[in-house]
């Protein structure tokens, strides 16, 4: 195997694993529940999904849009960090 090809494999590995991780976020943050989206299902040919999907990222969009706020994002880390540390203290 070439070093590129080792390379690429790595590439996709990590940027795997960061969706992944991502993934996980949004389910800690409860937002599977809220938009009704179930696990297991394929997301882009279920059409029982495509509102709850649909709707999921019209969310993100706006979260995006006022994160790039440099009013709210320093507020944001602050008290992200500070769930995260309550989530990870629960037995």
């Amino acid at each position: 195997m070439s070093t590129l090809e080792i390379t690429s494999h790595s590439a996709r590995r990590a940027r795997t694993r960061s969706l992944v991780q991502l993934g996980g976020l949004i389910s800690k943050a409860g937002l599977l529940e809220t938009f009704n989206i179930t696990l297991g299902e394929d997301l882009q040919k279920s059409p029982e999904m495509k509102e709850p999907i649909a709707t999921l990222f019209k969310g993100l969009l706006i979260l995006n849009e006022m994160a790039q706020s440099e009013d709210i994002y320093p507020l944001w880390t602050y008290q992200g960090l500070e769930a995260l540390a309550k989530e990870n203290m629960k037995p």
